[in-house]
């Protein structure tokens, strides 16, 4: 099969690849395989994955120069599930070398795709492009650059059709804190809209709970129901700045809820907004238990369900940045309707380098189902054994697919990957395939969020 790679006008260049087909209803009947050649991503954007017309469409950001890609160049890619055909166009070169600056993307109601994207807050605007036709990345409309007021940073992009079809993007602007845009004629003008909650330095004072280390901005991951509700987790805080609690709500219908439907405020842009403790705690924080959000997502009934990753080893270094980071555990959390119900579900290994003690490999949960998972780890999921591959003798990061039957309690790990001689990487699993299960991740090497040589891979099977 062949992948064109296209830049504008610019020349395409074809690469031809490999892809095995030959699955018998097994996750590992096909081989993984690079769908993109350099490329990151951080993992409070969204979406960075979504299916239309039977293809996937993601974006990623090159950490580096290699494989027909300068570092920092921001790239959409189309990939064909069934072939493994990949069309990837440039949205932005050089746009910067960071994976926060990665775009968060959107199908508009006719089928066309939405980017919006922006740097890792060096400027103070929101950018985005819209495809000309559905499922055709060869063309777009130019740049349009929005003022949000403030450094940009992150971009989670979400349609709601009973709102008559209004377009959200939350990012990091206004008070270093999460804000959100609003779009009505499908992402081609932009208003600002509200502070989603706030954070400021008074917040902190006589806290224990505070290191003493940075702070002042909740991290926030977000997913939609499609419909009219966007839901969101969010952390008090940057983990090394406070020993973060996790907590959940959902925006609908211009107001915001807790999780059990309780209202707490109809936000506006010169209302006081909430802070993250005000909505439902999913989570406690402590010192020897600090959360950082990873994924969320949204059942069948219209109930979320969370994926976090805890640092338990933090306690006795908690202002030493770079000394901990050595034990953390992945949690998963479903709300049944009444509660919240949160397990320890693996053993999630070891920072993934120093000056950043809570990055981990991340946890992927699957959109359509919510009884499976991808982890990372650089440890045996269960026993938390250092893995060490047979390869090359050194410890990497490899993926594991979880399954449980009962919410959450217990988990049952396969390994996707084994013995592998570079990190496996930051999964994510596409939404909108209904018949196939498409897992993306990156693989390679990871020593910072601007110095990255990583690829993207992709292993697809039937559900």
């Amino acid at each position: 099969m062949c992948a064109k790679l296209m830049s504008g006008s610019k020349t395409n260049v074809f690469f031809c690849f490999f892809f095995s087909l030959l699955w018998a209803g097994s996750l590992h009947a096909a081989e993984p395989i690079v769908v993109k050649e350099n490329g990151g991503w951080c993992w409070f954007q969204g979406q960075r994955a979504i299916g239309w017309g039977g293809n996937v469409f993601f974006t990623s950001i090159s950490g580096d120069d290699h494989g027909d890609w300068d570092a920092g160049d921001l790239v959409v890619t189309k990939l064909d599930p069934s072939s493994g055909e990949t069309t990837h166009f440039r949205l932005h070169a050089k746009l910067q070398r960071d994976d926060h600056a990665v775009a968060g993307l959107c199908l508009l109601a006719d089928g066309r795709l939405l980017a919006v994207y922006g740097k890792h807050g060096n400027d103070h605007f929101q950018r985005s492009r819209i495809t000309l036709r559905p499922g055709d990345l060869s063309e777009w409309t130019q740049e349009q650059q929005f003022d949000v007021g403030a450094g940009y940073t992150y971009s989670n992009v979400y349609r709601l059709p009973d709102e008559n079809d209004r377009i959200f993007n939350f990012h990091r602007g206004r008070g270093f804190n999460p804000n959100c845009n609003f779009s009505d004629d499908g992402g081609a003008t932009w208003n600002y809209g509200w502070r989603l909650m706030q954070r400021t330095s008074a917040d902190l004072n006589d806290d224990p709970r505070y290191t003493g280390m940075d702070g002042r901005r909740p991290y926030v991951c977000y997913a939609s129901n499609g419909r009219d509700e966007i839901h969101f987790i969010a952390t008090d805080d940057h983990p090394r700045a406070y020993d973060n609690s996790l907590y959940h709500g959902y925006y609908k219908a211009g107001k915001l809820f807790a999780s059990d439907g309780s209202g707490l405020a109809t936000p506006t842009a010169t209302g006081e907004p909430l802070k993250p403790r005000d909505f439902t705690e999913v989570f406690a924080g402590a010192a020897d238990r600090v959360a950082w959000a990873s994924d969320v997502e949204i059942d069948t009934l219209g109930n979320p369900y969370v994926a976090f990753s805890v640092q338990v080893d933090g306690a006795a270094v908690r202002k030493r940045r770079g000394a901990g980071g050595s034990d953390h555990r992945y949690f998963y959390g479903r709300w049944d309707g009444t509660r919240w119900r949160e397990h320890e579900m693996a053993h999630a290994g070891t920072k993934l380098y120093s000056g950043e003690d809570d990055y981990t490999g991340l946890v992927a949960l699957d959109p359509q189902d919510p009884n499976y998972v991808v982890i990372s780890t650089n440890a045996d999921p269960v026993s938390g054994t250092p893995l060490v591959s047979n390869a090359d003798g050194q410890r990497h990061w490899e993926l594991f697919a979880g399954t449980t039957t009962d919410a959450g309690k217990t988990w049952t790990w396969t390994a996707v990957t084994k013995d592998s001689t570079q990190d496996q990487l930051r999964p994510v699993i596409a939404n909108g395939v209904p018949e196939t299960r498409v897992i993306l991740w990156t693989r390679g090497t990871l020593k910072s969020y601007t110095d990255y040589h990583l690829d993207i891979i992709a292993l697809a099977s039937p559900r």
